[in-house]
């Protein structure tokens, strides 16, 4: 029998189980683990023979690179290797001089191409209809030649303000492709505010959106806001961390410890090993403020919510300081470190996992499912089932092991219809809108008085309606919603920018409304910690 068949019976052998009978502990493996030495002799005859034999040209140092990725990709999903590259003269003159201004969009390269995986909130690009998922297959009408996330970066920057036309394809619900391009607006994320809005939902309730922790002001931003929010007599607060993506763990800690008191444990490390800076716990430390705010808080979450913001969400829920209310969070909690290679090359590597205040281990599980699936299925539906867990200062069960589990669930929202992509793909509101306003300068007065009665007259609806059927895209009779919350979202944009664009977004989000219906248990657990 040959060595195939032999392996083949034994793996027959090794499956016939009775699916019925209880199941014994598996068996350890026939098969002796491969020592260190084995593979490396093995890479390196793998080499020779490719280097040898193969009949195309096949470039050496592509082979090393597509290893080493390979290998960095295998430990995890979040570690990379920042290649060295001999830029061209007149790009290195550019890059020693500071002047890159990259595109605000993170890019992966997945079956060679490069996919969308986030746009920076609060940037013109996010504007653009440019989602999650859209690969992009040329730049300035000129094919694709990147060959990696960094070497697309440096390719797409350029100068403050300038821009680059992108051409991206995405899969519609329908299975169809539509082909889409994009002028974006070269950014520095940390250049944008990470509080786009904050403002009185009604006399007692204030609402604050963080968009990112990549900026190093975000905690001042944050305090700033909350300081106006007060003085307009502010006794409640929606902190709304959706699709925030994380950045600054330091930040993160202080906005958590705007809320908590001097000393509280924000989260704990764990590593392997630990550099002379690492710290185990991390704690509540005061700086321009004295003490914790004490009104009751409601925290908005989603899929979207990651890695940083997710460490604030899970402080303050394990504190009982605030109610968590949306759907599970991304599930990101690792310590990444840079660790320099002698060729100029950095390994950007996950140095240790972090936990929450009462020991949950918020990091989704990727040693069991493909790099692909890890963040394909970051916004699937979870429940609790099989979290692991733990009790709140005030004895309430909390989960962890995939996110943060909120503590008040809300649906998925409702898919929008394929005529409405077709009208976001092909830009139709940006182009109808200047010529809109021109025409109606009169028609909205102030943003304050748009958010108090957030509508768009009967006839802007019916102009658009059709305007939309003369680019071919007919808008059934039952589209009036859809079609007025995207015009109140373009015309606050259009007049009044970022800030305008979010808060449109706010007063007419039902989840906010849902967020501000569950302050009596914001209120009951906040109480159940007793007076301050």
């Amino acid at each position: 029998m040959s060595a195939a068949c032999r392996l083949a019976a034994l793996a027959l052998a090794l499956g016939a189980v009775d699916a019925g009978a209880q199941q014994p502990a598996p068996a350890p493996s026939p098969f002796r683990r491969r020592m260190p030495a084995e593979d490396l002799q093995m890479f390196s005859q793998v080499w020779n023979q490719i280097r040898l034999n193969h009949p195309d040209s096949v470039d050496s140092h592509e082979l090393f690179m597509a290893a080493v990725i390979g290998m960095v990709h295998a430990a995890d999903p979040h570690s990379f290797v920042i290649p060295y590259y001999r830029l061209a003269p007149e790009k290195e003159k550019e890059w020693r001089a500071g002047k890159f201004y990259p595109v605000p969009i993170d890019f992966e390269f997945h079956g060679g191409s490069p996919v969308v995986v986030s746009v920076a909130p609060g940037t013109a690009a996010a504007k653009l209809d440019i989602l999650p998922g859209d690969e992009l297959v040329a730049v300035d009408s000129q094919a694709v030649t990147a060959e990696s996330s960094m070497e697309l970066e440096i390719g797409l920057s350029g100068a403050k303000g300038s821009t680059v036309t992108l051409t991206l394809e995405r899969q519609r619900l329908d299975g169809s492709i539509a082909t889409l391009r994009r002028t974006v607006k070269r950014e520095r994320v940390e250049e944008t505010p990470s509080v786009p809005t904050a403002f009185m939902l009604d006399r007692e309730t204030g609402y604050l959106r963080i968009t990112t922790f990549a900026s190093l002001k975000v905690a001042d931003e944050v305090h700033a806001a909350l300081g106006r929010l007060e003085k307009l007599g502010m006794k409640r607060l929606v902190l709304d961390l959706r699709n925030n993506g994380g950045g600054a763990i330091d930040q993160a800690a202080d906005v958590a410890g705007e809320f908590l008191p001097k000393g509280a444990i924000i989260y704990t490390a764990q590593y392997r090993k630990k550099a002379d800076d690492d710290r185990d716990t991390v704690r509540v430390r005061r700086s321009f403020w004295n003490r914790e705010k004490r009104y009751p808080v409601v925290v908005l979450v989603n899929s979207g919510t990651a890695s940083a913001s997710e460490l604030v969400a899970g402080a303050l829920q394990d504190h009982d300081r605030a109610l968590v209310v949306g759907r599970a969070t991304f599930g990101k909690a690792l310590l990444m470190r840079g660790f320099p290679m002698s060729d100029g090359s950095t390994l950007v590597m996950v140095s240790g996992h972090v936990k929450t205040p009462c020991g949950r281990l918020v990091q989704r599980e990727y040693r069991t499912i493909t790099r692909r699936d890890y963040f394909r299925l970051a916004g699937a539906e979870r429940d609790t089932a099989g979290r692991p867990s733990c009790r709140t200062a005030g004895g309430r069960t909390v989960y962890g092991g995939g996110g943060v589990y909120p503590d008040v669930a809300l649906p998925e929202r409702e898919p929008a219809p394929l005529w409405l992509a077709r009208v976001h793909e092909d830009d139709l509101l940006l182009k109808w809108i200047g010529g809109y306003l021109a025409a109606n300068a009169a028609a909205f007065g102030s943003l304050d008085a748009l958010a108090a009665t957030p509508t768009v007259p009967a006839q802007a609806i019916t102009d658009f309606r059709a305007f939309a059927e003369r680019q071919g895209v007919a808008i059934p009779a039952d589209g009036d919603g859809w079609i007025r919350g995207a015009l109140l979202r373009e015309v606050a944009s259009a007049k009044w920018g970022t800030e305008g664009r979010y808060r449109i977004l706010a007063v007419i989000d039902q989840e906010v409304k849902e967020a501000g219906r569950q302050f009596d248990r914001a209120a009951a657990i906040l109480a159940a910690q007793g007076p301050d």
